[in-house]
């Protein structure tokens, strides 16, 4: 029997902001969804490769950093508006974490402590069946 609701990650992930970006290699556009201490997950408006690797900077809620990644995983996941009447599609792509400095790594790993604490239930709120 499968056991359900089991964090299989290796840390847990926080939910990023609408408006936390970066920018691969400069150039490529990236909105970021999650993060974790180990890595995040972004979208992108291009496939990338798994394996490949990227310098990656990024802006997330006030906290600034530049890491090199590596791609765990690319799948399309949605359409979106262009602002030209027509769709475009996004990818969702995983990515682990290659080099990060110590003090991104803390301001990152604070970060994600700070926002599972305000996301989590209280401990009122759950309660077992009679």
């Amino acid at each position: 029997m499968a056991d359900i609701g089991i964090e299989k990650r290796r840390s847990p992930r926080a939910a990023a902001a609408k408006g936390a970006e970066g920018r691969l290699k400069g150039s490529i556009k990236v909105d970021i969804v999650n993060v974790s201490p180990d890595g995040l997950l972004f979208e992108v408006a291009t496939a990338l490769r798994p394996g490949a690797v990227y310098d990656l900077k990024a802006q997330l809620e006030g906290v600034a950093f530049a890491a090199q990644i590596r791609v765990t995983r690319c799948r399309a996941g949605s359409y979106v508006d262009d602002s030209r009447g027509g769709r475009m599609l996004l990818y969702r792509a995983g990515s682990e974490f290659v080099q990060l400095d110590d003090g991104s790594h803390e301001r990152l790993s604070a970060w994600v402590s700070m926002n599972l604490r305000k996301k989590s239930p209280s401990s009122a709120a759950i309660r077992p069946h009679s």
